[in-house]
């Protein structure tokens, strides 16, 4: 496979912060509806048209898209669509026909902590184990040279749970952690208090499409994220990614838009429903 035709990328870009692909997902469509996605809020937001838009997938202990890419297992579902190395194991190109259409494809994991709380680690592709206590789960993503993002999720922010994460906000681990945020939280319900609290502090939110494992969220990726400024080098965009996000001075601009009620319950119904219909992963007690 040849490498990336373009070597550098100066300018803001648009990042999607909390990417998932399922196996009822087609490889095409998805990277379709993420590049569409992309094109749509790039003209919105007064962009560069044919920037390319950056995809950072958040896998569980059960998904490995990346490396199935990587390793060329998945090339005749692809279509129109080709995947790249780059000069690094923790970043991937796809590129569509000829016309130079380009989307950045980077590593990264979910992690389900102790406290029924996540961890996402962007740019990291070692698997950690599920079921170990939030602090020390950061502690390990930051060691091994992820970016930490701890993301809002229904339910997860309240009450007890919601006291770990503002602890973790007055008491964050060395290191730069992040709040994450994601295009299925309902919009008419206002963004979470711990948000304002964690930017007060300097922990910044970088938001996510989060796609939910349903058909119809297939073209979703791209849908929400953050505008990131600065020189990208596009041999080397993960590790470029991770030194921009580690030395961010403010809030980035943020983009897209929540969900609405109803379809917001019904998906949290049909989630519910999918948990219970399957076995629950494996929580080991140590590393």
């Amino acid at each position: 496979m040849e490498p990336p035709r373009t070597l550098s990328l100066s300018g803001p870009v648009l990042v999607d912060a909390h990417v998932h692909f399922y196996r009822c997902y087609r490889p095409e469509p998805f990277l379709d509806g993420a590049l569409a996605n992309f094109r749509r809020l790039a003209a919105r937001l007064g962009l560069a048209p044919h920037s390319p838009g950056i995809l950072c997938l958040t896998e569980t202990a059960e998904d490995d898209w990346f490396r199935s890419l990587r390793d060329g297992v998945v090339s005749h579902a692809l279509g129109r669509w080709t995947v790249h190395p780059t000069e690094e194991d923790g970043s991937l190109i796809a590129r569509r026909g000829e016309d130079d259409e380009t989307l950045v494809l980077i590593a990264g994991r979910q992690i389900a902590a102790r406290e029924g709380l996540e961890v996402l680690a962007i740019g990291m592709e070692d698997d950690l184990p599920d079921g170990q206590p939030l602090r020390r789960t950061i502690e390990r993503v930051l060691a091994l040279g992820g970016v930490p993002v701890v993301p809002w999720g229904f339910g997860k922010w309240w009450f007890r749970r919601g006291r770990i994460v503002r602890e973790l906000i007055e008491r964050p681990p060395r290191g730069r952690l992040f709040l994450g945020d994601n295009g299925g939280r309902p919009r008419e319900f206002g963004d979470p208090p711990l948000f304002a609290y964690g930017r007060r502090r300097g922990i910044w939110t970088l938001p996510g499409s989060d796609p939910l494992p349903f058909p119809s969220h297939e073209r979703r990726a791209g849908s929400n994220g953050f505008v990131l400024e600065g020189t990208f080098d596009l041999t080397h965009p993960c590790t470029a990614l991770k030194e921009r996000l580690r030395t961010l001075a403010e809030q980035p601009p943020i983009y897209g838009e929540g969900e609405a009620v109803l379809p917001f319950l019904r998906h949290q119904v049909l989630m519910q429903l999918r948990k219970r219909a399957r076995p629950p992963r494996r929580m080991p007690s140590h590393w």
